[in-house]
Parts: C-alpha cells; structure tokens; sequence
C-alpha cells in the first residue's frame, strides 16, 4: 500500500512577518491575506523495503537512509521528515518519497507545505489522532526547532485549507476568514516571476522582529503600516476590486522595504526595474523577502512585455493558479 498526500504552496498579499509572535500582540491591526497556489508539495509512504528509514526526493533520487527515525532527524535535509516521524511514530519502518514544484527556496512557503503533507500522511496512517489546526502547530514547532528562532503561521494554513483566506492573528487562537476571489481574473492580472536568487526567511524575519521588539520606530511604523494594509487588501478582494489590490500589494511591499536592508537584493531590483520598464504596476516580493519569487501587477495587453523583460533581466516566469482544496490524502 502507498499513501499520498499533497499540499498546496502560497502566494502572500500583504501582512508578511506579522504573524510572528510577540509582533502581532503590539500592532492595532494583526491580519495576513494569502492564497494557496497550484505549486503543490507531495510525499508517497510506503514501507521501507529493508527495515530501514528512509526519504527519497523523487527527480534527483536522493536517499537518506538511517537505522532510526531519531537519526534520520539529524541528518541534513531529513530534519523534518525525520522529527515527524519520530512524533508520530508509526509501527514499521518507512519509505517516504518528496517533491515539490515549487522552486527552491522561492519565497512560496514550499517548505512549510512539505511539512504539512508529510504530517498529513503520517497523521492518517497512524490513525487521524490530530485535527488541522493541531497539525499547523506541530510543523511550525518543529520548525522553530530546526531554526533556533521564532517562525509563524502563515505559510501553514493555505496548505491545509486552501483557497484565498485573510488570517486574523488574535490573542488564545487564531481567526482564518476564507475569502472570495476570481481565479481566472487574479491569474491575469498578477504575474508570478523567480528571480533564481534564493531567499533568506529565517534571518530576515528574525531581523525585522528583533528591530520590532528593540522599537526601532522606522521597523514598527512599518510593521503597522503592513498590518493595515492586509486588513485593507481583505476589503478590496471582498470586493472584487483587483485594482484596487495591485495598489496595496505595492504598498505591502514599500512597508517591507522599510522594515530591514535583507527584504530586498540587487538581483531583486534589477528584474523589478524591468518589469516596470515593460509597465508593471505594482510589485511585492514574496515571503520574508531577500530573493525568490515576486508577483507582478499586469496591467491589460502587457503580459507578453513584461514577462519577456522578467526573462532578459534573469528572472522566469512562473505558471499558477488558485487552489481551492488544501491537504488531500490518496491510497493506492
């Protein structure tokens, strides 16, 4: 027997490094509006075909093998997989095969979903003991383990649930608040570019917490100004308005500027350049920033400039749409 699991990875708007804590506890408006992308991450389980424990990456063939799941969690990119394992604890030795289409370190949460979908396969081989939320708070704990500093949530949900959602970060437990949205508009309106440059998410989102908690005032005024500006792209998604929204993704993005040097880079600039040359809109990188991906505000007729001019200044362009469903577990 072979058990899939697969998750979706994510696009955020607005409101990045917000749902850290303490960070969303100090600032008046706490939200994050993301929405889950059709670059999914997989994992097949199948018992182990010698009673060892492995993980295997399915297009390179990469093996890690060791004789204990506690083992496996030391060893270098088995960490997850391995720490999951050992939690969840299943009878017999295993063979877990990963993919992910997302691009290395792009800034789309891809190794969040990864985890996300290990544990969901675990999770239903072993039984279904934990629920959603449960399963959110598992990964990200093992996260911060593995990253010696503080992670938040938001890259979680959107493999669970997907769709598009704003996330309200409240005090005892969070809000998710699915939103509406039209796929087909949104993906012609917004363009997804790589810059192959890879991102830094563990250590810009320290940097900027670290100046948040020390009350830098140019770090916290944009902390809020983000927080604001998620609460006010929520509206504009309600309402349909997607010009609305290329205005506060560009407008996310100035706020994140502003929070610490690391959130942008030189081969960043070089393509945003571009791309406002060919006649981009608005701009927002993507995730803790630094590299990775960034999404492009389109305007009607001017795809097929824009995407030529991501691809000259050393960026590509990647294909996407909205996933409405999160997690999903196959037997075969």
């Amino acid at each position: 027997m072979t058990l899939r699991a697969r998750a979706p990875t994510r696009i955020d708007l607005a409101g990045g490094t917000i749902d850290l804590w303490p960070v969303y506890l100090l600032i008046p408006k706490a939200a994050t509006v993301n929405l889950a992308i059709d670059l999914y991450t997989e994992v097949e389980v199948e018992p182990s075909p010698d009673q060892q424990w492995h993980v295997r990456e399915r297009v390179s063939k990469r093996t890690i093998t060791a004789d204990s799941t506690a083992a496996l969690a030391e060893m270098e990119g088995a960490e997850i997989a391995g720490r999951l394992l050992t939690f969840f604890a299943p009878a017999k030795p295993l063979l877990l095969t990963t993919h992910s289409q997302a691009p290395p370190q792009a800034g789309l949460g891809a190794s969040s979903s990864l985890g996300i979908s290990i544990a969901g396969a675990l999770n239903g081989l072993t039984g279904f003991r934990y629920g959603n939320l449960e399963l959110i708070e598992l990964v990200k704990d093992i996260e911060v383990e593995l990253l010696r500093m503080p992670t938040g949530a938001q890259d979680h949900y959107p493999p669970v649930f997907g769709g598009a959602m704003c996330l309200w970060w409240k005090k005892l437990r969070h809000r998710r608040e699915p939103l509406p949205i039209d796929a087909n508009a949104f993906r012609e309106r917004f363009l997804l570019a790589y810059s192959h440059q890879p991102h830094r998410s563990g250590a810009t989102n320290w940097e900027v917490v670290k100046r948040f908690i020390e009350s830098d005032p140019t770090t916290t005024a944009a902390v809020e100004r983000s927080g604001r500006t998620a609460a006010a792209l929520r509206d504009a998604l309600v309402d349909g308005d997607l010009d609305r929204v290329a205005v506060l993704i560009g407008e996310d993005w100035q706020a994140r500027r502003e929070m610490a040097p690391a959130v942008s880079s030189p081969e960043l600039e070089t393509i945003i350049a571009a791309a406002r040359e060919a006649g981009v809109t608005a701009e927002k990188v993507c995730g803790a920033g630094g590299g990775g991906c960034m999404i492009l505000a389109v305007p009607k007729g001017k795809r097929p400039s824009v995407s030529a001019a991501v691809v000259e200044a050393g960026g590509s362009v990647l294909d996407y749409d909205v996933a409405p469903r999160g997690l999903e577990l196959m037997i075969e």
